[in-house]
């Protein structure tokens, strides 16, 4: 069997990130790994580069290294910070000693020199492919080697999901342990936001592993989580608090001598972000806006009565990332430093927010 035909055998089943500045190059790499491989992400540099990255987890990068606003050096060394197991493919006319000793040396053994040669980059994609395959085998063998003494030893895993930013986080035990799957006994309003994600992740020691729901046994109030892979970020990890704001919320963004209203998506005390159709131009990555966003909260009062104090926030604000969603649509993400005293006021009504939104999930039925 030629090189090729098992590369497409293989390759149909995973991701590949092209990272390149040449429209050209790029052109002639999505319509060749663009046939071979499920999905195909496509960057002009480093810097969005790293953002598809994160959004998407592509199983493999194909990387020049000279490209404008980040390098592939420095997007090379940002990329394995955040997922170390990555593997990489360096596609450059600047395969010199230094760099080839170097990128070694983290563990990348795949270099293309251009103009690329089609034998030797089919070659390349198998091999990373059968690393990653045998990678996979290793991690899914360890996995449940963990799982399986973690039964033994009767200890728990912890489940995290989240309703509209909210955060359920309940110990579970295992009940049994299938081929590729497990079965879980947990509290009910887990089961209820699992059944609700269609997914979970598990903390248990050192690992971070992410599971789709299965299906439920009512009778044995257990869980049937298939699909268990290990990731090295959970949003547990989050450091403040996300929600989705209430109806009466609102925001307006000043920039470029213009005033926008968009859908407000979550809001944290440092971050909010917004769905937005055709923003393209309008606002990018770095640019200075202003923010006024206007909410409600409650407070205590004598006799078991409650004030609503009407709040008003003006914000100075960062544009952080500009994610494409599909129709036309993206999501912008905001970040700044609050005041002591605006970010209490914010901090009240996201703890108020998440009390509304937990009832609320109560509630839901589905």
């Amino acid at each position: 069997m030629s090189e090729l035909i098992k590369l497409k055998n293989k390759a149909s089943e995973y991701s590949v990130l092209v990272v390149e500045d040449s429209k050209h190059i790029q052109k002639q790499m999505k319509n060749f790994v663009g046939k071979l491989f499920k999905e195909v992400y496509i960057a002009d540099n480093g810097l969005i580069g790293l953002e598809v990255f994160k959004k998407n987890l592509p199983d493999l990068v194909l990387t020049d290294l000279t490209m404008p606003q980040m390098d592939g050096h420095e997007f090379i060394e940002k990329l394995l910070e955040f997922s170390p197991k990555t593997k990489i493919i360096i596609i450059s006319a600047h395969a010199y000693e230094e760099n080839i000793m170097k990128f070694k040396k983290l563990g990348i053994n795949e270099f293309i020199q251009k103009p690329v040669n089609y034998d030797t980059l089919i070659s390349s994609l198998l091999t990373s492919i059968e690393k990653i395959e045998s990678s996979e085998e290793e991690s899914e063998d360890d996995l449940y080697k963990d799982l399986y003494e973690l039964k033994l030893n009767n200890n728990q895993l912890e489940l995290i999901n989240h309703y509209r930013g909210v955060p359920f986080i309940h110990n579970a035990s295992i009940v049994n342990i299938e081929k590729d799957k497990i079965r879980v006994k947990a509290e009910k309003i887990q089961v209820k936001a699992i059944k609700y994600e269609k997914k979970t992740t598990i903390h248990f020691e050192d690992k971070i592993v992410n599971a789709k729901f299965d299906s439920y046994d009512e009778v044995s109030n257990t869980l049937c989580l298939k699909d268990l892979h290990e990731v090295d970020t959970s949003a547990k990890d989050r450091k403040t608090v996300r929600v989705d704001p209430d109806e009466l919320f609102t925001a307006s963004i000043f920039a470029n001598s213009e005033r926008y209203n968009y859908k407000v998506e979550s809001l944290a005390s440092n971050a909010i972000s917004f769905r937005a159709k055709n923003i393209t131009n309008k606002l990018r990555s770095g640019d200075k806006v202003d923010i006024v966003i206007g909410f409600k909260t409650e407070h205590e009062a004598s006799f078991d009565n409650k004030i609503v104090h009407k709040e008003r926030i003006a914000i100075k604000a960062l544009v952080y990332k500009v994610e494409k969603l599909d129709n036309d649509y993206s999501k912008i993400i905001f970040i700044y430093e609050l005041s002591f005293g605006d970010r209490k006021i914010l901090e009240h009504y996201i703890s108020q927010r998440q009390l509304e939104l937990v009832k609320e999930f109560k509630e839901l039925r589905f």
